[in-house]
């Protein structure tokens, strides 16, 4: 068999070197070479495409937002590592000459166990138990890897009413009532949307009647993220009785996140509620994809603790490649990866990240369920959403608070 020409770069590069001969050639066969002329972009910064980036030759500048640009020279330490691997992106890399280099799919580095993250557990012994699950783990994300390639992968699809709505909204020309007739197809969600409209939330003097009055009255990309909150629940579905019982599950779980989310992100000043609400409801849509394939690796679901592990351990980067081929903003896609990055840092104020990971631990602590979490002076996403200040005991006073309008927004997601 011959091997392929670049399983001998892949070996140099300090986070794959570590991998067995197979799982080389596999990420080896998913690499794609990169060659930028000067004066092109090889990654823009606020995006996600879903790729790690290597580079081997050539001159770059990393372009930050305050200007203070960085020049590269590709070679040594530089070309072992990846660059600009923040996501969102917080750098642009533009080529200052010709660049030559690869790059990696980001699905394919998890399903080697290589996200380029490093948390406590990552270093802690594992039983021979937990190895053999991670190995299946990891032959199910290349399956998903090489499904999606091949456009074959059981992966679930956007509600039709959703896309329809996002296009019609998209274009500048429709108008409030050519939206509202395209609301008034789904009872169910004209129904919400009306309800929504006239609720604490966003009411006027005057009730609400008429889809196309809520539309004038939420404004057209309101309306579009909270028929799209409303639509999603489609996806929580399944034919099989045994993983449409956890889908619902699931599904309860992230109603409740995703009301905690858009009450928490009146707290944070530039945080949109609507944006926070779909934050909330995708941030674990990767575990669908696992479900979905679950008949095909039943050793996954031996038990109900093996199946939570192996759903913890994946839905990160499945739920991001989902919302990615979803066309969500990237600051949702990072979010969904990081959901449980208890102890993720980075500069500057809350972002949408910060807001689900104190939803989360919130409803872990509501729940008695702190099995992995960190102490709390360690999230830090705590003092970004809530202040300097910001306590557990503050914590759950605000929410205290807010409980009846937590309930609210989770009581017309979940009917």
């Amino acid at each position: 068999m011959t091997q392929n020409p670049h399983s001998e770069l892949l070996r140099k590069i300090p986070m794959l070197a570590g991998l067995p001969p197979w799982q080389i050639d596999v990420v080896a066969d998913a690499v794609e070479p990169i060659v930028l002329e000067k004066g092109r972009t090889l990654v823009e910064r606020g995006t996600d495409d879903g790729y790690t980036y290597f580079l081997t030759e050539g001159q770059v500048s990393l372009e930050p937002a305050d200007g203070d640009c960085k020049t590269i020279d590709i070679g040594g330490e530089s070309a072992r590592t990846p660059v600009a691997n923040l996501r969102p992106r917080i750098l642009s890399v533009r080529a200052l000459s010709y660049v030559r280099g690869i790059r990696l799919p980001d699905i394919v580095l998890s399903a080697a166990g290589c996200s380029g993250s490093t948390h406590d557990d990552d270093f802690r012994v594992e039983s021979q138990e937990e190895e053999e699950r991670r190995r299946i783990e990891s032959k199910l994300r290349f399956q998903l890897y090489r499904d999606l390639k091949s456009d074959q992968a059981i992966l679930p699809s956007l509600p039709d009413l959703a896309l329809r709505i996002r296009r019609a909204i998209d274009d500048s020309k429709s108008t409030a009532r050519e939206v509202a007739n395209l609301i008034e197809t789904d009872p169910a969600i004209t129904a919400k949307l009306l309800k929504v409209s006239n609720s604490a939330f966003y009411a006027g003097l005057n009730a609400i009647e008429t889809p196309a009055g809520a539309v004038v009255r939420l404004g057209m990309q309101t309306t579009r993220k909270l028929v799209m909150s409303f639509a999603l629940k489609e996806v929580f579905r399944s034919k099989d009785p045994m993983v449409q019982k956890r889908m619902h599950v699931l599904w309860k779980h992230s109603a409740q996140i995703a009301a905690l989310c858009f009450v928490l992100a009146g707290e944070v000043k530039g945080i949109e509620p609507e944006e926070a609400l779909l934050v909330g409801l995708v941030h674990d849509i990767g575990a669908i994809a696992i479900l979905n394939y679950i008949e095909r690796y039943p050793e996954l679901a031996v038990d109900e603790d093996s199946l939570e592990q192996s759903i913890s351990d994946m839905r990160g980067e499945l739920g991001a490649m989902i919302l990615r081929e979803w066309k969500f903003s990237p600051v949702v896609i990072a979010a969904a990866r990081d959901a449980e990055n208890w102890l993720r840092m980075h500069q500057g104020p809350a972002d949408f990240t910060d807001l689900l990971i104190v939803a989360q631990v919130h409803e872990r602590l509501r729940k008695q369920n702190t099995k992995g979490l960190p102490a709390m002076d360690r999230i830090s996403a705590f003092k970004r959403v809530l202040g300097a200040d910001a306590t557990p005991e503050k914590s759950v006073e605000i929410m205290h608070a807010a409980k009846a309008r937590i309930d609210e927004m989770r009581s017309m997601l979940r009917n």
